[in-house]
């Protein structure tokens, strides 16, 4: 009886799938015909067009992708270094590092990989945790206030349960 490894269980859940991978292509496809409302300079352009063309439509990729070989980090990685050698042969600009350069180009990749969001579900998940973040200080601050009034235990308790109602 053959069982999976709970590594390669793990690793086949952070795989990506034939259609992730056929989605991932149409967001960079997107991106390089202008589809996409992020901006990026001729260098980035470039950038992602050979990651595109050099690595996301090989046959290579295509194999770890079906062989259940290759992740999104993988991705990600494989694009941090092709660009840190690009990055690294541009003329530095002033008051730009290439540090910084680095971390935009990154923050964009991010972007396309998971795809431009829809303005109102990100409207929503701000709504949601600026909601949990005001129940958190409430309850902070009445955790406060019952200590500095010298409040038992089962005090601090009974108020913690009562608010979580």
């Amino acid at each position: 009886l053959y069982r999976p490894t709970l590594k390669r269980q793990f690793l086949s859940m952070l795989a990506i799938s034939k259609q992730q991978l056929q989605t991932v292509k149409e967001r960079f496809q997107a991106f390089l015909n202008g589809e996409t409302q992020i901006v990026a300079d001729e260098a980035f352009i470039n950038a992602v067009q050979s990651y595109y063309e050099v690595f996301l439509k090989s046959d290579r990729v295509s194999r770890m992708v079906q062989s259940g070989g290759c992740s999104a980090s993988d991705s990600r990685e494989v694009f941090k270094k092709h660009i840190e050698k690009r990055v690294r042969s541009l003329p530095e600009i002033d008051g730009l590092s290439k540090e910084t350069v680095l971390s935009s180009w990154m923050a964009k990749f991010d972007t396309i990989y998971r795809g431009e969001e829809d303005p109102r579900k990100h409207q929503q998940r701000m709504t949601a945790s600026a909601a949990s973040e005001a129940l958190y200080v409430r309850r902070r601050i009445l955790n406060l206030f019952w200590i500095l009034q010298g409040a038992s235990g089962e005090k601090l308790i009974w108020e913690r349960y009562d608010l979580s109602c």
